[in-house]
């Protein structure tokens, strides 16, 4: 018992091991994990602090905790989208991967999240229209600036304006504080990437995520 409640506390305050950033799948699972991590606390810790003691009472609503799935899924794929970005691009500093691979490697890390992940808040067709839209920002992606700033992330925090449940109103008012809290999310998470990703172990992974004409071509050979 007092060795499950040290493991809480740990991770509660960060300092679980990180883990090594070394293949394709782990990859694809730390995005989905990190995803879901930034989206939810992101979120409902702002309607949690807007609310103030009303709080509890939201759930009480079954529309609003509709609207609030229905958020909740669409910030999450949004997040997916950019973190698949963002990854792809310190493998394009840190590999020198050219623009293709760079772009099909984000695509793919989005696409096995997205078209993957179970849930029934939202009609799916909307994750792959992320997905699509994920391959056309990539197509035309500045890389070695999307690697060292937060260009990426772009689209979690236009999510996060639309789809959050609370008035216009309250979005105006509060768009700084909402843009600055997901901003603060990414900063550990990016840290964290840069920290633990291993590009030597990754390349295999890398070399098979050849484009479909790269395989015809190998295999007709």
């Amino acid at each position: 018992m007092i060795k499950d409640f040290f493991l809480t506390l740990r991770n509660k305050l960060g300092l679980a091991p990180r883990p090594v950033l070394n293949s394709v799948p782990v990859l694809i699972d730390f995005t989905e994990k990190q995803s879901a991590y930034v989206s939810q606390v992101t979120l409902f810790g702002y309607i949690k602090t807007r609310a103030g003691t009303s709080w509890p009472k939201l759930f009480e609503d079954d529309t609003y905790l509709i609207s609030l799935r229905t958020a909740r899924s669409h910030f999450f794929a949004a997040c997916v989208a950019d973190l698949s970005i963002f990854i792809a691009a310190r493998m394009f500093a840190g590999a020198r991967l050219s623009a293709d691979q760079a772009v099909r490697l984000a695509v793919h890390i989005a696409e096995s999240v997205l078209l993957n992940h179970q849930q029934d808040d939202i009609d799916p067709s909307a994750f792959v229209d992320i997905v699509h839209r994920t391959r056309q920002r990539a197509e035309v992606m500045a890389w070695e600036e999307a690697a060292t700033t937060a260009l990426a992330f772009a689209s979690s925090a236009e999510a996060f304006m639309k789809w959050a449940p609370v008035t216009d109103e309250f979005k105006a008012l509060d768009e700084e504080i909402m843009r600055n809290s997901l901003h603060l999310r990414w900063i550990g998470i990016r840290r964290d990437i840069k920290e633990t990703l291993n590009v030597e172990q990754l390349l295999p992974d890398l070399a098979a995520l050849a484009a479909p004409s790269d395989r015809s071509g190998n295999s007709g050979a």
